[in-house]
């Protein structure tokens, strides 16, 4: 017997919508992990050089700047161990494990702050591939500038990370408020790593910066066919904030007598 014309194309037609299905699945319940890997792995390359080749350093590693690398990578991982547990369905896990980002988040803020400072009173960045120099002639960015992405993004950070909290009963705000609280600490990764690639300007921190937030977007798309409403925003206020910190507050006098003040250097 023979099988008709339109049997025949059903059923490629019935394999294709079932491995985009597993697919979408698969993106469903793995993408924030790998999100959270990819944040990993550009934190290690960024930062890794400098510390196993020192020969470039510009300074030795303080204690200070080494805590605060310690904990910020140490939230890093509790994002990939959140990620793995929600994804894993233990999510009873998942909010015992919650208690913990908040003493995390308690000590990112204040080193974060001290770091910047500590910078801004030296003048240049300890680690010889960074965008702050010893003059402007061989600096990206002077060290008043380069501080407004620290404190602003860290700012956006714990902004998005107390709306991440309130609505932790409500996963699809609550993940992705986390999402882009983590997306908004890589930007001293990603200027380390093009600093070490000889690639660093403002363009291209912005276009790679851009690749986490259209990760983000993609994601959205592919596994539910269209864009969370959250998402879209957040995206928006990220890619639309850093050229306004390095273009409009970090270089004006009012930035740099506010944390000159900040840093006792006035």
């Amino acid at each position: 017997m023979r099988m008709s014309t339109r049997a025949a194309h059903s059923i490629p037609a019935a394999f294709s919508g079932r491995e985009t299905l597993l697919g979408r699945r698969f993106l469903a319940r793995w993408s924030f992990a790998g999100m959270a890997i990819l944040l990993i792995a550009t934190s290690i390359a960024g930062f890794t050089p400098a510390i196993l080749d020192p020969a470039e350093r510009r300074g030795p590693v303080s204690a200070l700047a080494a805590i605060h690398g310690i904990v910020f990578f140490a939230w890093l991982l509790l994002f990939l161990s959140q990620s793995l547990l929600i994804e894993s369905g233990r999510v009873a896990w998942h909010r015992r494990l919650g208690v913990t980002s908040v003493f995390i988040m308690a000590l990112m803020v204040p080193l974060g702050y001290q770091t910047t400072i500590a910078m801004v009173r030296r003048g240049y960045d300890l680690s010889g591939d960074q965008y702050v120099g010893f003059s402007p002639h061989h600096a990206f960015l002077d060290a008043q500038t380069a501080s407004v992405f620290n404190l602003m993004d860290l700012a956006f950070f714990v902004l998005l990370m107390l709306g991440a909290l309130w609505f932790r009963n409500y996963p699809p705000v609550h993940k992705r408020l986390v999402l882009f609280a983590n997306i908004q600490l890589i930007g001293a990764s990603l200027t380390h790593l093009l600093g070490h690639a000889g690639l660093l300007s403002g363009g291209s921190v912005i276009a790679a910066f851009s690749l986490f937030l259209l990760a983000a977007v993609a994601r959205d798309w592919l596994v539910d066919k269209r864009v969370h409403r959250v998402t879209t925003v957040l995206a928006i206020v990220s890619f639309v904030l850093l050229p306004i910190e390095g273009v409009m507050i970090g270089p004006s006098s009012t930035w740099h007598h506010l944390v000159n003040w900040l840093a006792g250097t006035t």
